[in-house]
């Protein structure tokens, strides 16, 4: 009877903090080894080891750990489940349920002391079952030297949030990202007239800055949007090479075949000038694998606007013109900044095309005909 109240009692303490807790206090004893770059297979069934607090099942390891190791643990398969770590039945560290992404499960934690750990992979809920399997892997702290110029640095965020150096020596456009699986990443630099932040630039959550740098020290700052937000990440910048053919002032003419470059700045606009001496059949594109990218002409009685009407997220406008001036301008959703190239295609108007852009200056001459004339009757009335 005092066997099973003690029991009970050790079940107590680890359900008391949520479903990463377990039941049964004696699971550890019937732990299987898990060995660093071996991985196990396993199952969650009926039979598994119950969590007390919401009927759902677990399966526990044991990997043996030296004091401040840094290690990665990641489950894959068709069980819907998540991982915790425990050390002399305390919580360490379990991955987080708060952050919805499809797929695999990770978690990198710190050991907090040498000694034997205990990792249990839990269902996600009591009618969840099925086969994972489960890997730990040794990960390489980060050494503390800034990243210079080009480079990445792998760490483990810790909650809060952790600043780096960035050291540019050469002036130019850079790319820096902030990747990660476990969490919804922030990323800000600061430094040099330099304030720009961004969450979810990149692909997925990920966020990315696109910046033109002068040489000098810069912060880069990496946070989870949340509160209590670990695990790991991947800090990255790299220099980009600016193409001959980037322009960089408002104002600048559109060639009637071929294609400029523009980089985009915190505005996130630029406004080209095209000229048609005739009626043409005129195709612009605004394509980037860094900003979602909106095209507007404006000229005489022309106003065009496209978004994704390209590949993807770039824009396309495909329009016979009749001559004269436009405005064309290039600019990104939500004034993201980034380079985008611009392609011009001019061929002479088809048939149909110069018909209809015929039709559209009568009827445009009409109405400012019929407009014109009813103003002088209004104000002959008066």
């Amino acid at each position: 009877m005092r066997l099973a109240a003690i029991t009970l009692a050790v079940a107590t303490v680890l359900v008391a903090g949520g479903c990463n807790r377990l039941g049964g206090g004696g699971d550890a004893g019937k732990a299987a080894s898990l060995d660093f770059d071996k991985p196990v297979s396993g199952e969650i069934t009926s039979r598994s080891g119950i969590n007390y607090n919401d009927g759902s099942h677990h399966q526990l390891y044991q990997i043996k750990l030296e004091d401040k190791q840094l290690v990665g643990l990641k489950l894959t398969g068709s069980l819907s489940g998540s991982i915790a770590v425990f050390n002399n039945g305390s919580l360490v560290a379990s991955s987080n349920t708060g952050y919805e992404r499809e797929g695999d499960v990770s978690l990198a934690f710190r050991a907090n002391g040498g000694g034997t750990y205990q990792v249990a992979v839990n269902a996600n809920g009591s009618t969840d079952y099925g086969p994972y399997r489960l890997r730990a892997e040794k990960l390489v702290p980060y050494d503390g030297k800034p990243l210079a110029g080009s480079g990445e640095i792998v760490d483990m965020l810790a909650g809060g949030s952790q600043d780096y150096t960035l050291q540019v020596d050469k002036a130019g456009l850079y790319e820096i990202r902030l990747v990660s699986d476990v969490f919804d990443p922030v990323l800000k630099l600061s430094g040099q007239g330099v304030d720009a932040e961004n969450d979810d630039g990149g692909d997925s959550t990920n966020s990315r800055l696109t910046l033109s740098l002068k040489p000098g020290k810069y912060t880069l700052t990496a946070r989870g949007l949340g509160d209590g937000v670990s695990g790991m990440f991947t800090l990255s910048a790299n220099r980009i090479e600016l193409p001959g053919n980037l322009v960089e002032r408002d104002g600048t003419a559109l060639p009637k075949s071929g294609s400029v470059y523009t980089m985009l700045d915190n505005d996130g606009r630029r406004r080209f000038l095209l000229t048609l001496d005739r009626p043409a059949d005129v195709r612009l594109d605004a394509i980037s694998s860094q900003v979602d990218t909106v095209l507007r002409v404006v000229g005489g009685d022309v106003e065009l606007t496209d978004d994704d009407g390209g590949s993807g997220t770039n824009s396309r406008l495909e329009e016979t013109l009749p001559a004269g001036h436009y405005t064309v301008d290039v600019s990104s959703l939500n004034n993201g900044a980034g380079m985008v190239e611009v392609r011009v295609q001019v061929e002479g108007a088809s048939a149909d095309g110069a018909a209809a852009s015929a039709a559209r200056a009568a009827a445009d001459a009409a109405a400012a005909v019929a407009d014109d004339a009813a103003a002088a009757v209004e104000a002959a009335s008066r």
